[in-house]
């Protein structure tokens, strides 16, 4: 989703190597290939993994997979003899990809019935059914607050509660009828949507890995490399947002009226923004992918070390 627009941001060059933060389908790193960049691609999802690899292999040793999550990039570049300063672009597309929301290993649909799982790595140690088999009823409603911004999560955390005392909460399916019990039917949908999305969250630790893997970024790349992130969910977007913001603001002389606001440490190098609002899917995209009406690209130059 909007992949020429996160292109133009990146100013691809052949030669220059680039980081797929989000390998998934493939489609962002084909693109960067064809234009005859380096590739480093991420991802923790096994489909993805061999998908990408059949996707990819014309391209040779100029994509290399990276079977970590995107907090990890840092340390795992650096193993691979990649230094600090050496990244031509970095891109996030955040999205969850159709097919892990159509799959019925991961559980991530409230529309298909499947085990409650959604792990998007397999090695993590804690599954969606474990998180609402044994968080009490106060930290439920705390996930489904801050992960789904749902205004009602009180009142299903004692649904879950309640539920789970006559039977196990296995499946997809039984998580949304304990969630949806008593519930108007227009509303079951959007709510349905929260509460899942929450859970993913938690179990992933998504919001937290993000936030990881843009001070990561910004420490790879080089002088004028560029940092684009595409997100689906105003919680992703408030931390992109919140982090550009924080590191291109200017430092202060020590003592000046200026350095009494918050400070930015020296030893990080500053972001130059180059969306000053968030750039948003066209008309004709939407109407070939109307899951991407929710997206959001911002864009960002690394600047020199101050």
């Amino acid at each position: 989703m909007l992949l020429r627009e996160a292109l133009d941001y990146l100013e691809v060059h052949a030669g220059g190597t680039y980081i797929d933060a989000t390998v998934g389908g493939g489609g962002y790193a084909e693109a960067l290939l064809e234009q005859g960049a380096r590739v480093f691609g991420f991802d923790t999802d096994p489909a993805a993994w061999e998908f990408s690899h059949r996707r990819l292999a014309i391209f040779g040793d100029r994509f290399t997979l990276v079977k970590e999550n995107f907090s990890r990039m840092e340390t795992s570049l650096l193993a691979r003899g990649i230094e600090h300063g050496a990244i031509d672009g970095v891109v996030f597309d955040l999205g969850v990809s159709s097919h892990q929301l159509d799959t019925t290993s991961v559980g991530l649909s409230y529309r298909i019935d499947a085990p409650l799982d959604m792990r998007l790595d397999p090695r993590l140690p804690v599954s969606a059914r474990e998180v609402v088999a044994a968080y009490d009823e106060s930290k439920l409603a705390r996930v489904f607050r801050d992960y789904g911004e749902e205004p009602y999560s009180k009142q299903i955390a004692r649904h879950i509660a309640r539920a789970r005392e006559a039977q196990p909460i296995g499946t997809t399916m039984e998580l949304a009828e304990a969630v949806t019990r008593g519930m108007r039917e227009d509303k079951k949908n959007e709510t349905l949507s929260r509460i899942f999305q929450a859970l993913r969250i938690e179990v992933n630790h998504e919001l937290e890995n993000l936030k990881t893997a843009l001070d990561a970024s910004r420490s790879m790349l080089k002088e004028g490399g560029r940092l684009v992130v595409v997100s689906y969910h105003s919680l992703e977007d408030r931390i992109v947002k919140d982090f550009f913001k924080r590191e291109s603001e200017p430092e202060f002389t020590p003592g000046s009226i200026g350095a009494l606001r918050e400070r930015i440490d020296r030893s990080r190098a500053g972001l130059r923004i180059l969306t000053k609002k968030p750039v948003v899917p066209s008309a004709a995209e939407l109407e070939q992918n109307p899951r991407a009406r929710s997206a959001k690209l911002r864009a960002a130059e690394r600047l020199a070390k101050r």
